[in-house]
């Protein structure tokens, strides 16, 4: 991963997390029916970041994308 690859993840990173930051504080404005929306979140972050840590600690899919994917 070059430099310009890495300024762009993070200036994505960046953005990603003001927008989510912008929905959370709408959310709790919008009390008591942003409330459904603040449990959405929960649980599609929650879910993203099980997906996110079993690809991490795969290592069957690191063999296959080093060494037969070639």
């Amino acid at each position: 991963m070059d430099r310009f690859e890495k300024v762009g993840y993070s200036a994505l990173g960046l953005i990603a997390g003001l927008y989510i930051l912008a929905v959370i504080i709408g959310l709790v404005a919008a009390f008591p029916f942003g409330l459904l929306g603040l449990i959405a979140l929960v649980g599609v972050g929650s879910l993203v970041i099980k997906v996110v840590r079993e690809r991490l600690n795969n290592k069957e899919d690191d063999y296959y994308s080093q060494k037969v994917d070639k």
